[in-house]
This record gives C-alpha cells, sequence and structure tokens, in this order.
C-alpha cells in the first residue's frame, strides 16, 4: 500500500498547475490498467460470440448436453472463455469501485 510518497518539487508543482493531486494521477493511472483489462476482455468474448455464434451462456450448456463425445477444442475455448466472462465482470466492477465516490481520496 502507498502511504508516503516523495514527489519531486517539479512534478508537485506541475501537478499543481494542472489541478492535479498525487492521487488523482494513481486514480487515473489504475483506471488506464483497468480499462485496458476490460477491453482485452472485452475482445476474447466478442471472438468467442463469432467464433461460435452464440452467447458463453448458450455454448456452455451446449458443452454440458454433449453426450458421449468430447470436443477438446471446445472444452478447451469454453474454460478460456469463461475465464475471460469473468474476468470482464471482475473489473467492469472494479472499475466502477474506483470511480465512486467511495473509491476516490479527496
Amino acid at each position: 500500500m502507498l502511504t508516503n510518497i516523495q514527489v519531486p518539487e517539479l512534478l508537485s508543482d506541475v501537478c499543481k498547475e494542472m489541478a492535479i493531486t498525487p492521487v488523482g494521477l494513481i486514480q487515473n493511472y489504475v483506471l488506464t490498467q483497468i480499462q485496458g483489462k476490460i477491453h482485452k476482455y472485452e475482445a476474447e468474448d466478442a471472438s468467442f460470440r463469432k467464433k461460435y455464434a452464440c452467447e458463453f451462456k448458450e455454448f456452455r450448456a451446449k458443452i454440458e448436453g454433449m453426450e458421449n463425445e468430447e470436443n477438446f477444442e471446445w472444452e478447451d475455448d469454453l474454460m478460456d472463455w469463461e475465464f475471460a466472462v469473468e474476468n470482464l465482470t471482475l473489473w467492469r466492477k472494479r472499475e466502477k469501485e474506483v470511480r465512486s465516490p467511495h473509491g476516490r481520496i479527496k
């Protein structure tokens, strides 16, 4: 956890001129990183939706309903797709939390 950061005077002066607090800079950086993760997982989700012409839940039901047959590619894709969907949900939630009044440090 960041508690005491020594900000060089020049950077501090520039931040003051721009009306940006060091905490604001950190928050903006964190949001940029989160948005990068969201973009990555959105792209993965879209790729699987295009490949299988359905939503994740439909694809999972199809795989779970298969009897006496195996498709290793589909099973691998299911795990990868599930990972993408779960992380997309997680990072969208984290983005809301960081943007919320409680996530902002005054």
